[in-house]
């Protein structure tokens, strides 16, 4: 997934954050306009996922609703890059103008299912 977003954003530009073994990387109730990539670590959600180094965290709550509900952990330390929901939605627009539109749609119905259970 970096490899893609690294061809549509200016990759070294976006800030960086380090988390310690532990810590909330993203909090329930948290606003969405920061959407996360775990460069180095791993991580784990509250619905028990597992995260590695080149995963995006909650893509999908991220671009469908406007606070995170699922929260993450780290689980070890972590490298994350914090990419602003409107320079993603940018980079995506060059895709053509029904990308983000459709991206969120897409998102919009897993994260309803998988929120349904």
């Amino acid at each position: 997934m970096i490899d893609l977003l690294k061809t549509l954003i200016d990759w070294e530009a976006q800030p960086r954050r380090a988390v310690e073994t532990g810590t909330a990387i993203i909090a329930s109730g948290e606003p969405t306009g920061l959407i996360f990539c775990l460069e180095a670590g791993q991580a784990r959600d509250g619905d028990g996922l597992a995260y590695a180094a080149g995963d995006m965290l909650l893509v999908c709550e991220a671009l469908a609703l406007e606070s995170y509900r699922t929260p993450v952990e780290a689980t070890a330390p972590c490298q994350l890059v914090a990419i602003r929901q409107d320079v993603l939605e940018a980079g995506l627009k060059r895709g053509g103008r029904l990308v983000w539109p459709l991206s969120r749609s897409i998102a919009s119905d897993i994260t309803r299912r998988r929120l349904a259970g």
